[in-house]
């Protein structure tokens, strides 16, 4: 009886299902290989092994064993099944001299080219240079499939896949069987006579009535072409995990997303997780956020993030010495005194606030003993204890060949699990231990080999200390790194400034030396882990100084101009050591910082600027704004001039007091103005910053008085005129 069922994912080291759904039905079973059909596309499908089949090769089969392959594969005298034979059905019929191997058998094949003789080599399937398989009667029968037919073929070992046809028969009661050349393109060992595989690793899909048919041989491009269309169909090459598990060897893949050219504010990282098409899926993400001080690269450990390098001559101040003689050696933190068997140095580190961390460090055990081992301790409560109060202990043995698994409670050790492991003494090596603090599992990677676990039924969920152990050895420590964990292709918020809660706390100390760093690395349901990714990014967090001067004018600054069409101004430097100035803007108005005769406008680097085709209203005051703009966008605070005010006829004006004898003192003042003048008779007018006449009074002697006590602080300007001449000076109301 048939039977219909669907298959789903699960997983085991290094295995896995592809995330699909199959619908199968069990058709029969050939030498303990089960063999189905896939509804609805009709395909047929099994895993099997993988003998070598040499037929079809002009060297296939020879006198004396001379060919690939035994001749007794062929047949023998009087039954010939893989080689042609003359007419009495004795002897093999031998290749001529135009033939490709003068002298060995014919070889034959099911599938034929009918364009050539039956004695004639080319007539049939070359196993050298075709890719196909054998099927029992059987299966052709209950699969409705055709000499010819197209199939695909897929080692679960090496991940390796080739197209095929279905070329040649097989023995009924033996199932998986495929040319020289498929052999070769899936990773199985052709030799005919002592390659392939005996072990159920390889994977059939066949397409039924999908070939040319008897009498056609297609070429591999033609088998490719109908292969892709077929296997898309029947839901692409993750199909093969229908049919059982499959070696997921693959590691995955992680992006992080690419960042601005600067930021001023936090910020979400993206990040894209991957694994191989048919692999097991990302099983678990991890990142980390550092930054850099000006000296060192660091991480906030109240933030769950941990990063020394260790290349500084001294060791940081995050770190406590307990026991042992702890130094940096060579850019390596280093404990050197072979005599202890508990030596400590420890770190707080905050441990609550994801799922999942992660410790990653470069590490050497050395010395001359035959008991050496250094471990790590990590969700600790208490590190100046023995054995650092509750937490756990992974112990790496040289000697012994063993990775320790230990539980700490109230400072006493309780050895959990063990595994072998071979850590060969003076040796780096990049290990990684993963926690989940609500799973309670812990995970053992050695250069990101999967090494063992020990899930705690119990687990401890919040840590806040970290701890290097050492035992009668020399023990040598860098690149450490703590990653906390993350959705799968989620994102991350970064926090920055100089505050105690962010991630990234500096800024650039210049723009080409980034402050901020961002790692991520995943690992799949396989074990596999990938490689690290970073991503640096450029902070900025200070805007960019103040302009201190801006001069009316080109050079020092003037208070009056006679050009009506145009306004100029020149300042002095802004500058930003973080991401460097990258335009000025300046804007003229009718008061400081008003934009609303000249819009602000991107003057690039210069600092100076002339505006052009103006129309300057006569006795009206111009104020030129200007602000700095940084590369991360930032602004300076706005400076303005001091103003220069637009007298339209310039010929009479007196811009001296030695041409006019005229003398306005004090000032400053707080709003009473003497004016000594050689006019005895004239005009005085005071208008404010924006135009508006103020003051208007006659010049009936030497000496006037101007009162603008009742007007508020700021500049003034005092225009006098005398028949057809004018002068005007500025004042300032200072009280």
């Amino acid at each position: 009886m048939k039977k219909l069922f669907t298959l789903f994912l699960f997983s085991a080291t290094n295995f896995c299902f592809a995330q699909v759904v199959c619908n199968l039905t069990y058709e029969q079973t050939i030498q303990n290989f089960d063999v189905y059909l896939q509804n609805p596309t009709g395909n047929t499908m099994y895993r099997a092994k993988m003998y070598i089949d040499a037929d079809g090769s002009p060297r296939a089969y020879g006198p004396n064993n001379s060919g690939l392959d035994w001749t007794a594969n062929a047949g023998y005298t009087g039954n010939w099944w893989g080689v042609v034979a003359d007419a009495s059905g004795q002897n093999p019929i031998l290749q001529t001299a135009s033939d490709p191997y003068p002298g060995m058998y014919v070889s034959t094949t099911s599938l034929v080219n009918s364009n050539y003789a039956v004695s004639n080599p080319l007539r049939y399937c070359n196993s050298e240079t075709v890719p196909f398989f054998v099927l029992p009667s059987s299966v052709v029968s209950n699969g409705s499939i055709h000499i010819g037919d197209v199939g695909y073929v897929y080692n679960t070992t090496t991940g390796q896949s080739c197209f095929a046809i279905y070329a040649d028969a097989g023995p009924a009661a033996s199932l998986g069987e495929g040319s020289i050349y498929l052999a070769s393109q899936i990773g199985v060992d052709p030799d005919a006579r002592t390659g392939g595989t005996s072990a159920a690793i390889i994977d059939y899909i066949v397409f039924p009535n999908s070939g040319y048919g008897q009498g056609t041989i297609p070429s591999i491009a033609q088998i490719d072409s109908i292969g892709n269309i077929k296997l898309n169909t029947a839901g692409g090459s993750c199909i093969v995990s229908c049919i059982g598990p499959v070696f997921d060897h693959t590691i995955p893949t992680t992006v992080i997303s690419t960042p601005q050219l600067w930021d001023t504010a936090g910020f979400n990282i993206s990040f894209t997780d991957a694994d191989n098409s048919c692999g097991s899926g990302v099983d678990k993400s991890f990142y980390q956020v550092s930054d850099f001080n000006g000296t060192e690269w660091r991480a906030n450990n109240t933030r769950g993030f941990f990063a020394d390098d260790f290349d500084l001559a001294a060791i940081n101040s995050d770190w406590t010495t307990m026991t042992g003689t702890w130094g940096i050696n060579s850019g390596a933190l280093d404990q050197n005194d072979q005599s202890l068997s508990n030596t400590n140095i420890y770190a707080p580190l905050t441990e609550n606030l994801s799922n999942e961390y992660l410790y990653n460090w470069s590490g050497k055990i050395s010395g001359t003993g035959n008991n050496r081992r250094a471990g790590f301790h990590f969700f600790c409560d208490n590190p100046t204890l023995t054995n650092r109060g509750n937490n756990y202990f992974v112990w790496f043995r040289v000697d012994q060949s063993v990775c320790e698994f230990y539980k700490v409670t109230n400072d006493v050790f309780s050895l959990v699990s063990s595994v072998p492991m071979t850590v060969n003494a003076s040796q780096w090596y990049d290990w990684k231990v993963i926690y989940d603090r609500i799973t309670g599992k812990i995970e053992v990677y050695q250069d990101n080999i999967f090494i063992g676990s020990y899930t705690d039924s119990s687990p401890i969920s919040t840590g806040n200390y970290i701890s290097f152990r050492s035992g009668n050895c020399d023990w040598q420590i860098d690149n450490f790194r703590v990653y906390r964990s993350r959705a799968v292709s989620a994102s991350a918020l970064v926090n920055i400034g100089a505050c105690a809660s962010c991630d990234m706390r500096y800024e650039n100390q210049n723009p080409s030396s980034p402050a901020g760093k961002v790692r991520s690395v995943v690992v799949d349901a396989a074990k596999n882990v990938s490689a690290v990714q970073s991503q640096n990014y450029n902070i900025d967090l200070s805007h960019p100084s103040i302009i201190n001067v801006v001069n009316d004018g080109t050079a020092i600054d003037i208070d009056t101009t006679f050009n009506g069409t145009q306004l100029q101004a020149n300042w002095t430097n802004s500058t930003d050591v973080n991401s460097g100035i990258a335009n000025y803007y300046f804007a003229i108005g009718t008061t400081p910082g008003a934009a609303d005769v000249v819009a602000w406008t991107n003057n690039g680097n210069s600092t100076s600027v002339t505006a052009t085709a103006l129309t300057l209203v006569n006795l009206q005051h111009y104020y030129v704004s200007v602000t700095s703009v940084d590369a991360a966008g930032m602004r300076s605070n706005v400076t303005a001039s001091d103003g220069q005010m637009y007298l339209a006829v310039a010929t009479n004006i007196l811009m001296e007091n030695s041409q006019a004898k005229i003398l306005i003192y004090p000032n400053p003042s707080g709003g009473i103005f003497t004016i000594n003048t050689s006019f005895t008779t004239g005009e005085i007018s005071v208008c404010n910053s924006t135009g508006e006449i103020i003051f208007k009074s006659t010049i009936n002697n030497e000496k006037s008085t101007i009162d603008l006590s009742s007007q508020p602080d700021g500049i003034y300007f005092v225009t006098l005129k005398n028949g057809e001449r004018t002068y005007s000076q500025k004042i300032i109301v200072q009280k």
